[in-house]
């Protein structure tokens, strides 16, 4: 059935689709509708002849951890820390049950007030029998007491003083005791000797402790160091670094987790290889302003061979990381491209790579790299301190056309 406002609609829209053009896109307007070009500085990865460096492994250490263990045997009433917290010098970490050693300090000071109390007599016995002696040495020289009674005396003197040196010596047991209840009393509360943090704990409340019994381990994080082993090989170079500290080339340390290595210097080499491994243990000097080390990461530092070697590098402002690991872009006929790369070491401003991809020649980004993206078309504005020749870029077409 025919419909007559239908038909008048179907005529209205193709007389619009006559008159209004469609715009039609080209290959090179959908180019340029595209993500922009990267404008970027090169610079050519070169073969330099620098001092070998090979990588050995190690950790970062404490220099200070303890395993505090129990001074006195006795039942914990309160663990006041757990694994993690942070504690500082003096902070109490646990509690044992102190109402003996209290008594017995107790005790102990009572008996030092009975002992003085008979140091006090014997001394005054003493002061009595010495004047009684002068008196009889006076009544002798006047011709009027017996040589009975002064060596009576005399008797008394010496018998009162051996009673007061007696009386002395077990004022200084006395003293003692006091002394040894007074630690005991003390060792009831188990304190930490340094600041650092709970790594671990061995007791709870409510647990019986013997002499000796480990309480709970710190460790400082503030007084690291970096531990490598070394083979045999590398030991002399690393002797006659550590022979000219002011001429030394700091040893660089790579750690997983921090993006930048670090630099360190050689505190002591220890002079005993290990029994098994036949390495030698090696320490570093590390220094941490911003606390990212953590005791038990895992290093790789680079160590001096003591020789020469035609070593590729790049610039260090070339690199970049992700998840993956370190990389850089380099110029693959005026697109970006990506380079696996393994960090070895430094040298100023340089760093000495390997590659699969990046070979002496090889032109690698360096600015402009930090929003780049594999395959993307760059402008290169300086190469290696040259003016670069004229940059291509897509031909400009315009947006859209139409056709009428």
């Amino acid at each position: 059935m025919h419909n007559p406002i239908a038909s008048s609609i179907y005529k209205a829209a193709l007389t619009i689709a006559v008159l209004v053009p469609i715009p039609i896109l080209s290959s090179t307007t959908l180019a340029q509708n595209g993500p922009p070009p990267a404008k970027v500085f090169l610079e050519t990865a070169k073969l330099e002849l620098l001092s070998d460096a090979r990588p050995v492994t190690g950790e970062i250490r404490s220099r200070r951890t303890a395993e505090l263990a129990s001074q006195v045997e006795g039942l914990t009433l309160e663990m006041l820390v757990e694994e993690g917290d942070q504690v500082t010098q003096g902070q109490t970490l646990a509690k044992l049950d102190d109402q003996r050693a209290k008594l017995q300090f107790e005790r102990a000071q009572a008996e030092l007030v009975s002992a003085q109390a008979l140091v006090d007599q014997r001394s005054a016995d003493l002061e009595q029998a010495k004047r009684d002696l002068s008196r009889l040495e006076e009544l002798d020289s006047r011709g009027s007491a017996g040589p009975a009674q002064l060596d009576q005396a005399r008797t008394l003197v010496a018998s009162r003083s051996a009673q007061l040196a007696e009386a002395q010596a077990d004022l200084g047991i006395t003293k003692s005791n006091v002394a040894l209840a007074q630690i005991e009393l003390s060792d009831m509360t188990i304190t930490a000797p340094f600041a650092g943090t709970v790594i671990s704990k061995q007791t709870e409340a409510g647990q019986w402790i013997s002499t000796g019994d480990p309480i709970c381990t710190i460790v400082s994080m503030t007084d690291l160091e970096a531990r490598i082993d070394v083979p045999q090989s590398l030991l002399p170079a690393l002797e006659r670094a550590n022979a000219s500290a002011d001429s030394a080339t700091p040893i660089e340390i790579l750690l997983p987790s921090i993006p930048e290595p670090m630099t360190s210097k050689i505190h002591a080499v220890v002079p005993q290889a290990d029994a098994l491994s036949r390495l030698f243990p090696v320490r570093l000097i590390v220094d941490d302003p911003e606390s990212q080390l953590r005791p038990g990461m895992s290093l790789t530092a680079m160590v001096p061979t003591g020789t020469q070697a035609e070593l590729l590098t790049v610039s260090k402002d070339a690199i970049l990381r992700n998840a993956a690991g370190e990389y850089v872009y380099y110029n693959n006929n005026g697109t970006a491209a990506l380079a696996p790369i393994t960090r070895l070491f430094s040298v100023g401003s340089r760093v000495v790579i390997r590659s699969p991809l990046i070979r002496p020649g090889v032109q690698v980004v360096i600015e402009g790299n930090e929003r780049m993206f594999p395959t993307q078309p760059m402008i290169i504005f300086e190469l290696d301190g040259n003016p670069p020749p004229a940059p291509t870029t897509p031909a400009t077409t315009p947006a859209s056309g139409s056709e009428g």
